[in-house]
C-alpha cells in the first residue's frame, strides 16, 4: 500500500507499482485528494478509502507525506488510522522528514500491536524519485527491513539499514543541515 500520492510519492508509488506488476501484485493506494491517485487507478491499483482500509488489505505500506503531523494523523487516527487496521507482523515503512521522537513514539505504538514502523526518509529530491535514484536510510527492526527490502529497491537504488527507530531521521536531518551549510558557504565564496 501507498499513501500519500504527491510530487515525490507519485514517483515513488509509480516505480513499485511496475515493480509489483511484474510479480503479479496489486497496488493499494490513498491520498487525501483522490485525484492523485486517478492515473494509478487508471492503470489498475485499488483505491482505500481511508488508511485503516489500506491497511486491512496490505502487509506492508509506505507513507510519503509532508510532516510529523500528517504521519501522527495517518498512522493512529481512531478509527480511521493505519493503526485501527494493520494486521500482526505488518510493516510501515515512513519515507517522510519526520522528527526522531516522533518516529520513535509511533514504533512502540505499533510494537504493541505487533506490528513494525520503521522511520525511512528518502533523498534524492523528485529527480531522484522519477528515476528510481534515491537514498533511503532506514532505523527500525533489521528483520523487517530485510524481509521488505525488495520492495524499497524497486524505487531506491541506495536502501540501508542504519540503525534502531530514529536513525534514519536523525541522518536525513543531519544531511539537509549539511547540505544547506554547504550551499550557504558556496554562496558566500561565489559572491566575494
Amino acid at each position: 500500500g501507498f499513501i500519500g500520492l504527491g510530487t515525490m510519492g507519485a514517483y515513488m508509488a509509480a516505480n513499485l507499482s511496475r515493480y509489483l506488476e511484474s510479480s503479479n501484485h496489486g497496488l493499494v493506494v490513498h491520498d487525501i485528494r483522490r485525484d492523485s491517485a486517478e492515473p494509478f487507478l487508471a492503470k489498475g491499483a485499488t483505491w482505500a478509502d481511508s488508511p485503516r482500509q489500506l491497511a486491512e488489505a496490505c502487509d506492508v505500506v509506505f507513507l510519503s507525506l509532508p510532516g510529523p503531523k500528517d504521519v501522527e494523523a495517518v498512522a493512529i487516527a481512531a478509527d480511521n488510522g493505519l493503526l485501527a487496521g494493520l494486521k500482526k507482523g505488518a510493516a510501515v515503512f515512513d519515507l517522510s522528514t519526520n522528527a526522531p521522537s516522533m518516529v520513535r513514539k509511533l514504533a512502540a505504538q505499533f510494537a504493541e500491536r505487533g506490528c513494525h514502523f520503521l522511520d525511512a526518509p528518502v533523498s534524492g529530491g523528485p529527480t531522484g524519485a522519477r528515476s528510481g535514484r534515491l537514498a533511503i536510510w532506514v532505523g527500525g527492526d533489521k528483520a523487517a527491513f530485510d524481509e521488505h527490502k525488495v520492495l524499497l529497491d524497486a524505487f531506491a537504488d541506495q536502501a540501508r539499514h542504519i540503525g534502531a527507530i530514529g536513525a534514519g531521521s536523525v541522518a536525513k536531518l543531519v544531511h539537509n543541515c549539511a547540505g544547506y551549510a554547504i550551499q550557504t558557504a558556496l554562496a558566500e565564496v561565489f559572491t566575494m
